[in-house]
């Protein structure tokens, strides 16, 4: 991959990486999420491990890590028991994440490089699995989800976790008041890039077309709050987490107002 052949939005999410690795190394991996003890199925993350779970089918399992990052995900993954593989467009993101491999014991079951997701460098028919989180709102979402079936095996599944437009609430936060609250701009700090926006309607029907029988979990109703009265630093679960959770399943109308999906789509075959 050379930067000619980049697209636009590729080269500021490359730039954007590079300069976020750099300042956010990775120190330390929790694997609390994939250990079994004190599950939480009310975060929308521990939730897409449970899933990740739930579709292994042994020691030979090919997993790809889609928009690996620094590699925190691909070393739960490889915990599971699945050997891993994992592109990310950043060289130093690649580079974090084969330290943290080695440093975590797993480095002969976990595999990265550098790559984008819209042209993948692995054969057809590879993968048993596909998870990617929070990567869809970053790509051309067709072009990589053509991808992504192309590398998953008949009757895999592709499981990806992002942010989503809610009604009302999005366009409030668009005003210069909810700007102002929310910053939408590009920064290192809050972890925001220059193209990424929240997955539309136009873009979960696409999703779509790729398995019109997906599973579409909502998460992040009421909880969407915890950015302005809980303290980041607090690990303990979050009480409004656990409340969206028996929200959403007593209300299903509510779940249009859920900011983040769980999308499992599977491969027909």
């Amino acid at each position: 991959m050379t930067d000619r052949l980049l697209t636009e939005r590729q080269r500021n999410e490359l730039e954007f990486y590079e300069e976020f690795s750099r300042y956010n190394p990775p120190s330390q991996v929790l694997f609390d999420p994939v250990s079994g003890k004190d599950p939480k199925p009310w975060n929308s993350y521990w939730y897409v491990m449970d899933v990740v779970k739930q579709n292994f089918r042994g020691g030979d399992s090919k997993l790809l890590d889609f928009g690996c990052g620094t590699g925190a995900n691909a070393l739960l993954f490889s915990k599971i028991g699945y050997e891993v593989f994992g592109f990310d467009i950043s060289p130093n993101n690649v580079c974090l994440a084969e330290t943290m491999a080695e440093k975590y014991g797993v480095k002969d079951r976990t595999h990265f490089s550098v790559g984008v997701a819209e042209h993948l460098n692995y054969p057809d028919s590879y993968f048993d699995v596909v998870v990617g989180i929070d990567i869809l709102h970053h790509v051309s979402i067709s072009e990589a989800l053509t991808e992504c079936s192309r590398v998953l095996k008949p009757g895999g599944v592709a499981i990806f976790h992002e942010p989503v437009r809610v009604p009302v609430l999005d366009t409030l936060r668009e005003t210069s008041v909810g700007r102002w609250l929310v910053p939408k701009e590009r920064s290192l700090a809050r972890h925001i890039t220059e193209d990424e926006r929240k997955l539309t309607p136009e873009d979960l029907k696409i999703i779509k077309k790729f398995d019109p029988d997906l599973s579409a979990q909502r998460f992040v109703l009421l909880s969407r709050f915890d950015r302005f009265i809980r303290n980041p630093k607090y690990k303990e679960r979050s009480v409004l987490e656990k409340m969206d959770l028996k929200l959403l399943s007593l209300v299903p109308s509510l779940k249009t107002f859920g900011g983040v999906v769980v999308l499992v789509l599977k491969k027909q075959r």
